[in-house]
């Protein structure tokens, strides 16, 4: 009997590794596809430009509780370096119907300081779904994690309402700090 268990498990153990072996070269390089079948050319779509660069934002803190009207989202384009002026750019997405203005203002506290707001944004009868872009430039005055407030306020028919949001920034010493603090 002991020689009959040993064949029947080096018989799996032959079996098993013939299925890995199988499946690792299952992953190899497809065949061609016979020439009677038609290919099928992809036409990719032109990707619009709007959702082009929302798809590199990502979204503000907003307030908690009530779900604000309005969605704001950012990037940042190099990670900002103390004492350079670096740009923010933002969209505000009108996510509500019956909204007469938007306007928009940054603010930062400490560490960090708002340069240029860029063009005032006074969007009057925003479209539902529609971003409106900007950029707001910041200098950082030290290193650390700092925040850019931005209050939107929104008007419509009904209300006027100040909705907050928060964008964290980090930033990084300066080269010429960098090169201070070694020596």
């Amino acid at each position: 009997m002991p020689r009959t268990t040993s064949a029947v498990r080096w018989g799996a153990l032959w079996a098993a590794m013939g299925l890995l072996a199988a499946c690792s070269h299952s992953s190899g390089p497809q065949p061609a596809p016979a020439a009677h079948s038609p290919s099928k050319a992809r036409v990719s779509q032109p990707l619009d430009p709007a959702a082009r660069a929302l798809a590199g934002m990502v979204e503000a803190v907003g307030p908690s509780g009530a779900q604000p009207p309005i969605e704001l989202r950012f990037s940042i384009r190099d990670r900002p370096q103390v004492g350079q002026d670096d740009e923010i750019d933002y969209a505000l997405i009108p996510r509500a119907a019956g909204l007469d203005t938007i306007h928009l203002a940054f603010a930062a506290l400490e560490g960090l300081q708002v340069v240029d707001h860029g063009p005032a944004l006074a969007a009057i009868k925003p479209v539902i779904g529609v971003p409106i872009f900007g950029s707001v430039t910041v200098r950082p005055v030290k290193a650390g994690l700092f925040t850019l407030t931005a209050a939107v306020a929104v008007e419509s028919a009904s209300q006027s309402v100040v909705w907050p949001f928060t964008i964290p920034v980090i930033t990084a010493e300066g080269p010429a700090q960098t090169a201070d603090n070694q020596h």
